[in-house]
């Protein structure tokens, strides 16, 4: 969510379908209420380098616009929110986006709609199942990139633009074409070098390198720009 994006809206985001890329299904929800609520950086927070381990593979929305619940998961699954002894699955993030269906502000529920939801929708459906104590926004790309320096991986929900559909051989996107919908996916961290951000997508490990992606910083601030959100959580 960048500094200057509308404090309270709602709204379908429509989508088009590609022969390149796989179903999306993020729409929009900011509440005025989530300024209350903004990510606890440590003092003296910096940008560095910085990737949090997730050992499990990508998930496989399917044809089910599920990506606010995988990307929900997602950070369920990744250090150093992981716990020993539960099983993070595909199955877990339909559950969990089940729920953000019936907690959202988009009309239907599924099963049995297919409606898609709202990252605020899967963050309220993480607490609810007691899956997570709470959940925390980042303004702006210098939070997001100092979240994932020092706190752990993000939940983003952006426009995802036709050029993000097929990932280049070193793993990175551009931010070219036209807007195919909005999607939801887990950032996992920091290249400070390069100036990238890496994430991981819910359209299979054959996606991408193994599922994984690379966007760069100014793609990430302009997308945040676009009503774009970024969310964290605590356990």
């Amino acid at each position: 969510m960048a500094a200057s994006s509308n404090p309270h809206r709602v709204g379908l985001i429509p989508e088009t379908p590609s022969d390149r890329g796989g179903r999306l299904g993020r729409h929009l929800h900011f509440d005025e209420r989530s300024r209350d609520f903004g990510v606890p950086l440590p003092k003296g927070a910096k940008v560095m380098t910085r990737t949090w381990e997730r050992t499990l593979a990508a998930f496989d929305q399917g044809q089910l616009g599920s990506c606010t619940g995988n990307g929900a998961v997602g950070l369920l699954c990744t250090a150093p929110f992981r716990e020993k002894g539960h099983r993070y699955t595909e199955t877990l993030a339909r559950k969990v986006y089940s729920r953000a269906t019936h907690d959202d502000t988009i009309v239907g529920e599924w099963p049995p709609q297919d409606t898609g939801s709202t990252v605020l929708g899967a963050m309220k459906a993480l607490k609810d199942l007691g899956y997570a104590k709470g959940y925390h926004w980042c303004f702006g790309v210098d939070e997001v990139l100092k979240t994932l320096s020092t706190l752990g991986p993000v939940e983003v929900g952006l426009n995802w633009y036709e050029g993000f559909d097929q990932p280049n051989a070193s793993g990175q996107v551009k931010l070219r074409g036209a807007v195919r919908g909005g999607h939801a996916f887990e950032l996992l961290g920091v290249d400070a070098e390069r100036k990238l951000v890496w994430a991981i997508n819910s359209w299979g490990p054959e996606w991408g390198l193994h599922g994984r992606f690379a966007f760069s910083w100014a793609d990430l601030d302009r997308l945040l720009h676009e009503n774009g959100e970024a969310s964290t959580i605590t356990r």
